[in-house]
């Protein structure tokens, strides 16, 4: 989903990212210097209040990849060609479209006939139709608004494309690469002049989680360690707290090494990056009890790998050090996690701040909820098109392992924007903060009474370490 040029450029950066054999750089614990009654603070909290964080009984869960294809580990990038870039995003359209469709039309009850459904968004009527296509917003032209289509004629070397005016809607958001059908009339052929606007395409929920007990969860997202030092102490005061506590599950999102940090950049690490990686995660394992599973999420900024979306999971060059912690699960970017039926979807990619940018809306109300709701009804974990200039995004891995069609029950969405913890379409959707802030949340998971499953089964709160 991005030029060549984009990924060769970056990829060429990439080079600079391996360090010489310079001073050295050293874990170390240091004091604190934060107020100490900052420490422990809850920023927010949502569903039922806990008494203990810590684990009572012995019930331990297994974590496993969902259901749903994910990247593999030897995943390959940097082979797709414009004409099957082309397709495939025509293919994603017209699949997305084609629900929403049938999911609108089964909620106003449209009788067939009543109202006409056409493919060509380009189509001159002075009756109302539906039609559906891909969004293209821009901001630097006054907030022009153009809708795609799905379908090419003969003989043309892109979709029609025509502009949408929302003067008649008193509300609407939108952004670039959101696949949306809308209610329009097109009188002269200029414009789509938009009754209604309708992109909830929500996928069916998963099925009720088979926990047998409360299960509690930590999830914490990098980077970990502040611009000004590499010693990592946000996440050794974490750990701590995990070894106090003993959750069942522990999910850290990277970046564990995010080559934008002035000490990977200046080339002032001794180790390689993948050395420096391996014994970060080392001293996690060390910390870790064998009953916490520890799951990984890779991450396309992390210096020592893959700089492309999706994100094959980690490598780990030490066997030693995966034969001696079974309870370490390394997963890819992004991934559906299985605990015990509890499906998690984690993604480390800021797409709340991506969509963000490239959101043009006329509404009120609570912004970051808006933009996490857009993620959970395209069914995609990255929905903006073109994307960011500082992601390279594969177009046949993204079509293939970006999408869900189950709902998961959370959905972990980690961004440089304020923390939130909300409950959207029965969806748990969170954004811990970044852990370098010393802030991370933690879930607390209790079991469906008689197969019977809400979102008030979990209860969540932001923590400060």
């Amino acid at each position: 989903m991005v030029l060549y040029s984009q990924i060769e450029t970056k990829f060429m950066y990439q080079h600079t990212r391996y360090p010489q054999k310079d001073p050295v750089i050293v874990f170390r614990s240091t004091p604190s210097q934060r107020n100490a009654t900052d420490k422990g603070r809850i920023l927010l909290s949502i569903g039922e209040s806990v008494a203990s964080w810590k684990r009572t009984g012995d019930y331990e869960v297994e974590v496993t990849k969902s259901d749903e294809p994910h990247v593999p580990s030897d995943a390959r990038y940097m082979y797709e060609i414009l004409s099957k870039q082309g397709h495939l995003l025509t293919l994603v359209c017209r699949s997305l479209g084609t629900r929403l469709f049938k999911t609108w039309s089964a909620m106003t009850g449209n009788v067939a006939g009543e109202l006409r459904y056409v493919k060509n968004v380009r189509s001159v009527n002075q009756t109302y139709f539906r039609t559906f296509g891909r969004v293209n917003a821009k901001k630097e032209s006054a907030n022009t608004v153009t809708l795609e289509g799905c379908a090419r004629r003969r003989g043309a070397s892109m979709a029609d494309s025509i502009e949408l005016d929302f003067r008649n809607l008193k509300q609407y958001s939108v952004f670039s690469g959101q696949i949306v059908a809308v209610e329009a009339i097109n009188p002269v052929g200029d414009a789509l002049y938009v009754k209604d606007i309708f992109a909830k395409a929500y996928a069916p929920s998963a099925s009720a989680p088979k926990l047998e007990s409360k299960i509690n969860v930590i999830v914490a997202a990098g980077p970990f360690t502040p611009l000004n030092n590499i010693h990592y102490q946000p996440l050794w005061d974490l750990m701590e707290k995990i070894a106090s506590d003993e959750p069942h599950v522990l999910i850290l999102v990277g970046p564990f090494l995010e080559y934008t940090h002035p000490e990977v950049q200046d080339n002032l690490i001794k180790d390689t990056h993948q050395e420096f990686f391996e014994k970060i995660l080392t001293r996690i394992m060390e910390s870790t009890r064998k009953s916490t599973q520890v799951v990984l999420v890779a991450s396309n900024r992390d210096a020592h790998h893959e700089p492309i979306f999706p994100t094959p999971q980690y490598a780990v060059f030490n066997k030693k050090l995966l034969q001696n912690y079974r309870n370490l699960r390394l997963m890819p970017d992004p991934c559906i996690l299985d605990v015990a039926g509890l499906k998690i979807g984690v993604t480390s990619v800021d797409i709340i701040k991506h969509i963000g940018k490239e959101e043009i809306s006329n509404v009120t109300g609570d912004r970051l909820g808006r933009l996490a709701d857009h993620v959970l009804a395209q069914t995609c974990f990255y929905p903006v098109y073109p994307p960011s200039e500082d992601l390279n995004v594969d177009t046949d891995l993204w079509e293939k392992h970006a999408f869900f069609d189950q709902q998961p029950h959370v959905l972990i969405l980690p961004s440089d924007m304020r923390c939130y913890c909300k409950v959207i379409n029965e969806c748990l959707t969170l954004n811990p903060e970044r852990m370098y802030k010393h802030a991370y949340a933690r879930l607390s998971v209790k079991p469906a009474l008689g197969g019977k499953w809400s979102s008030s089964n979990i209860s969540c709160e932001i923590v400060r370490v």
